[in-house]
């Protein structure tokens, strides 16, 4: 076997939980990507991009079992990293700001929303630096 922190295996978990929260069975989405998290702040460190992205997924799937508070104080943090990491134009920055975005409009903050939607298209707009 390759081992929980073998990079084959840490993708195949994260493909597994994306397929799950396109299924919308998030309470086992989170179940893999907070694995996966766990496992791969071990190996890579909290600020590495997969991470990141696990966390990034883990709090879709908590956003998607209506806990809407502590997603988005998961993508804030998330989003803050990303940025200081890989740079706000990054594709992974911009979707975690797009999922920051939706768990702030479905915690019922509408103009926050709509401001980070905005700033996500207007980021996405600017050439790469």
């Amino acid at each position: 076997t390759l081992g929980e922190d073998h990079p084959a295996t840490l993708s195949t978990l994260n493909s597994v939980a994306c397929a799950l929260i396109r299924q919308e069975r998030y309470s086992q989405a989170e179940v893999l990507f907070r694995n996966c998290w766990e496992v791969q702040k071990k190996a890579f460190g909290e600020d590495h991009p997969r991470t990141l992205n696990a966390l990034n997924g883990m709090a879709v799937a908590v956003d998607g079992q209506g806990n809407h508070d502590k997603a988005v104080e998961l993508l804030q943090g998330c989003w803050e990293d990303m940025k200081k990491k890989l740079g706000e134009v990054h594709q992974d920055s911009l979707e975690c700001l797009y999922d920051l975005a939706n768990a702030l409009k479905n915690q019922g903050n509408h103009s926050k929303a709509e401001k980070l939607q905005r700033d996500c298209c207007d980021i996405g707009n600017q050439p790469p630096t």
